[in-house]
């Protein structure tokens, strides 16, 4: 698989809130904590440069909020009609939102210091 294509991955968070839930039948999994965390630490490494890397970070954190969006708007309408289900859709947009945020502030900090190291944008001599 060519490196430009690499990014797109973080389009999987669009849809694997469904099928975590067809699979398991919670949306509370430490499976989707990983694969948020795993394509945050890929796009920190991938990365060739910042704009890549804000780039695919804000694909990846925007992917997590809109799939958790999609499925609370499907759950709600589509399976059960109970109120608390925005409210717990909500609380978990949240937490997955915080973790690709976290993730992806960190990577920032990563990316900066591996292009300083390299010799990019090379300000302060390491």
């Amino acid at each position: 698989m060519e490196t430009k294509y690499i990014k797109w991955l973080n389009l999987i968070p669009l849809i694997m809130f469904f099928i975590v839930d067809k699979l398991r039948g919670t949306l509370i999994s430490r499976y989707l904590l990983i694969i948020i965390v795993a394509l945050g630490f890929m796009n920190m490494f991938h990365a060739k440069g910042m704009k890549e890397y804000v780039i695919s970070s804000l694909m990846l954190v925007a992917s997590t909020v809109v799939g958790m969006i999609l499925y609370t708007y499907y759950d709600y309408y589509f399976v059960s009609a109970d109120p608390e289900t925005p409210i717990f859709g909500a609380a978990l947009m949240i937490v997955y939102g915080f973790i690709s945020f976290a993730v992806a502030a960190v990577g920032t900090v990563v990316v900066v210091v591996k292009d300083r190291c390299c010799g990019k944008n090379n300000f302060l001599k390491w």
